[in-house]
C-alpha cells in the first residue's frame, strides 16, 4: 500500500480530503443527512488509512460497515419514497441495487486479495463517482418531493 501514497496524497505530502460533505448533498432531511454524512466521513476514514499505508487493515473493516449501513439506508429510503408515492421509485430502487451489486462483487475480489491496489482504487471510485453523484442529483430531487409531500400533509 506504499504505492497508494503517491496516488492519493498532495506533493508534500498532506493527506487530501477526497469526500466532503457540501451543501449540494444536503436533503433537508435529517434522517438521510445525517446517514449520508457517515457514510462520506467512512469512506474519508479509509482514504487517509490508504494515504497513511495503513489502507490495507481498515479496507476490509470499512468495506463491511459500507455493505451493511448502505442497504439499511437504501432501505430506509425506498420505504420514504414509496409513503410519498415518488414517481420514479423503480429507477431509484434499481440505481440502489446496481450500486449494492457493484460493492458486493468488489468486496468479493478485496477479500480474495486484499492487498490490491486496483481493488483499492475501485472501491474509491465507487464511492466517489457512484454514490456521491447519486445524492447530489437523485436523493436530492427525491428529498424535494417527499418534502414537498411531507408540507401537503
Amino acid at each position: 500500500f506504499n504505492n497508494l501514497k503517491g496516488v492519493f496524497s498532495h506533493q508534500g505530502g498532506d493527506l487530501m480530503q477526497i469526500y466532503k460533505w457540501t451543501e449540494a448533498l444536503r436533503t433537508n432531511i435529517d434522517k438521510i443527512d445525517n446517514d449520508h454524512k457517515l457514510i462520506i466521513n467512512k469512506a474519508q476514514e479509509l482514504t487517509e488509512a490508504m494515504q497513511q499505508g495503513k489502507g490495507k487493515q481498515q479496507i476490509v473493516e470499512t468495506l463491511t460497515f459500507l455493505q451493511k449501513y448502505v442497504k439499511t439506508h437504501f432501505a430506509e429510503e425506498e420505504v420514504m419514497q414509496q409513503k410519498s408515492n415518488f414517481k420514479d421509485f423503480d429507477t431509484h430502487k434499481k440505481n440502489h441495487t446496481y450500486f449494492i451489486s457493484e460493492l458486493d462483487k468488489l468486496s468479493d475480489k478485496i477479500k480474495m486479495d486484499p492487498t490490491s491496489t486496483v481493488n483499492v482504487i475501485e472501491l474509491n471510485r465507487l464511492i466517489s463517482g457512484w454514490f456521491m453523484n447519486h445524492i447530489q442529483k437523485m436523493d436530492v430531487e427525491v428529498a424535494k418531493h417527499i418534502n414537498a409531500t411531507d408540507n401537503k400533509n
